[in-house]
């Protein structure tokens, strides 16, 4: 998808972070980067169609190409340098992640500095993929909530098979977690079958008769784990509950975004302070630990992972099925059912599929 620039600006005018001024000339992970960001910035765009999938040049037209390349010469003016950037691999597509900055001469005097988003895929033989395109907010300048923020990491659903939102939404009456800054937009999500959390004629004060019990959980996306605690007792059904997220995992994304994950199975986690994960590895086992009232999993994205002044973050989940339905992007609410892999007897869509062209000028 080629997104030129859309969605709702800053009320207030954007703090520029002290890390702003001190920026990369190049990208230091991926030479394609440098080529498509100067390409596009400078509205040199033949290679940048020579260079697509036969599918996305026939999807993305010369005209949309050219309008979002305009807009950004226009609006944000020249590329400065680079601010942070990573890579990570979604199957057969490489995908690069990196914020560029942009600086546009006031005509009142001084200057604009804008954060710009580039996000693309390679496929296995090299070809433009995948290519996304907006403005970027430093997290810096959000101020009360972060309703209107839009996430860099592409964060795959952390369980295998079918879970069920229990929690999640968009205001108290079906998130729990609403009124609370750091957790804005967590999630609660349970393993349902019939309708049911527990197997029939087991003991529901039994944290085993749980389905989630002992479920794999698995990042949602690449980065540096932070956080682990792994020692926290087992909570019992019915009983009193302890304290916080009990065991699990806090991972740094970069882009001043943390994944916190909740209520493992004490002694089941299989990360360690310092280790770079991949999306999809595993992380521990479901429990019922920690502020919890039974077997499931707590999940938030936030902007400083369980330190002072944490901000809760909408995370939408990308390549997710919603009951049974395909999403490119989407973030749940209570009641969905949701998995990140295809219902039995359903393909998955083809990755290196050609963009839709949402053009905001």
């Amino acid at each position: 998808m080629l997104l030129a620039l859309a969605g709702c600006k800053p009320k207030t005018p954007p703090v520029v972070p002290e890390r702003a001024v001190h920026l990369q000339p190049s990208s230091t992970v991926l030479a394609d980067a440098d080529l498509l960001v100067r390409a596009l910035a400078g509205g040199d765009l033949t290679i940048v169609q020579q260079w697509m999938t036969p599918e996305m040049r026939s999807r993305l037209t010369a005209e949309g190409l050219d309008a979002a390349s305009s807009y950004l010469r226009r609006e944000f003016g020249p590329v400065q340098g680079l601010l942070e950037e990573r890579t990570h691999h979604e199957g057969s597509l490489l995908w690069y992640s990196g914020i560029w900055i942009h600086r546009r001469e006031h005509k009142q005097g001084g200057a604009v500095v804008t954060p710009v988003l580039y996000q693309f895929a390679l496929d296995d033989k090299r070809q433009l993929a995948r290519l996304l395109v907006r403005e970027h907010w430093f997290l810096e300048s959000i101020q009360g909530t972060a309703d209107a923020y839009v996430p860099i990491t592409r964060l795959r659903f952390p369980g295998i098979g079918e879970w069920t939102i229990s929690h999640g939404g968009r205001s108290k009456a079906i998130n729990h977690h609403f009124g609370n800054s750091a957790q804005r937009f967590a999630y609660d999500i349970v393993v349902k079958r019939n309708g049911r959390r527990t197997r029939p004629g087991s003991d529901s004060h039994d944290n085993g008769a749980y389905y989630c019990y002992g479920a794999q959980i698995r990042a949602p996306a690449a980065g540096r784990v932070i956080v682990v605690v792994d020692d926290v007792r087992e909570n019992v059904i019915g009983g009193p509950s302890g304290e916080k997220g009990g065991n699990g995992v806090v991972i740094d994304h970069g882009f001043g975004e943390y994944s916190s994950l909740w209520h493992g199975i004490p002694g089941s986690v299989r990360v360690a302070v310092g280790d770079e994960v991949e999306a999809g590895q595993l992380l521990f086992l479901a429990g019922n630990s920690g502020h919890s009232s039974g077997p499931h999993l707590h999940y938030h994205l936030s902007s400083r992972g369980r330190r002072g002044g944490d901000l809760g973050l909408p995370a939408p989940f990308v390549d997710v099925w919603i009951d049974g339905q395909w999403h490119e992007s989407f973030e749940p609410v209570r009641g969905d059912a949701v998995r990140g892999d295809p219902p039995p007897g359903v393909q998955r869509r083809d990755q290196a599929r050609g963009p839709r062209v949402l053009v905001d000028l």
